[in-house]
């Protein structure tokens, strides 16, 4: 299989960017990969085994329903998000097949430091630990996409809408490519003097419990 990928940066940003909704009708995609979190084993959904014009397209709109207006003036993220979903819909509805998967990391681990994220920032990404959380998210990312490659069979070249953050896509693309560890240590923590691969395990795990409880499951080191 030969994709053609198109990325669109996902923020959620205080201004109303429909670049993600408009390149729904553009393309006109085979695949769109959200960054929403994974709850699951793989990143398949109920949306995808269902042809086109059976699509369960009544949840989708019960869902969108579900924001009332103040919550769409406040954050217009959600707002491009509703157009976005509206967009596949009437694509399902003229019979184009979409497949649409959340590879993100579950629930438990985007939301963690959540309530001090808006305090973190530019000092965040100078903390090793915060490179340990991008790590294991990006690594299941990558896992997840991995795996909707290998089992995808319609299409030769199919069209792949990525609505990643650019740093995200980045990180992922580098992973796809099954770097050595060495290559991973350097690429993720090689900045940081102050840890090693030896000791790096128990200090997170004295600092953080559920980034431990994933570093013991899908860490490289």
């Amino acid at each position: 299989m030969k994709p053609i990928y198109f990325q669109f940066d996902c923020k959620e940003s205080n201004e109303l960017d429909l670049r993600q909704a408009n390149a729904v009708i553009k393309y006109k995609p085979d695949i769109i990969i959200l960054e929403y979190p994974n709850n699951n084993k793989t990143p398949d959904s109920q949306f995808n085994n269902y042809s086109a014009l059976k699509k369960p397209k009544k949840l989708v709109r019960g869902r969108l329903k579900e924001f009332s207006k103040e919550v769409l003036k406040i954050h217009p993220w959600v707002k491009a998000d509703t157009i976005m979903w509206k967009n596949i819909v009437n694509l399902w509805e003229k019979n184009h097949q979409i497949f649409v998967y959340t590879v993100d990391a579950p629930n438990e681990l985007t939301r963690e430091w959540l309530e001090v994220w808006s305090h973190m920032y530019p000092c965040a990404e100078k903390n090793w630990l915060w490179w340990v959380k991008i790590y294991l998210r990006e690594k299941i990312m990558a896992k997840n996409i991995q795996w909707i490659l290998d089992n995808y069979q319609k299409k030769e070249t199919p069209k792949i809408l990525i609505f990643l953050q650019n740093f995200h896509w980045d990180h992922v693309k580098f992973l796809l490519n099954k770097p050595t560890k060495k290559e991973i240590w350097n690429y993720y923590f090689g900045n940081f003097p102050e840890i090693d691969k030896q000791s790096i395990g128990l200090r997170i795990s004295k600092l953080n419990k559920l980034f431990y409880k994933y570093w013991q499951e899908i860490s490289d080191f």
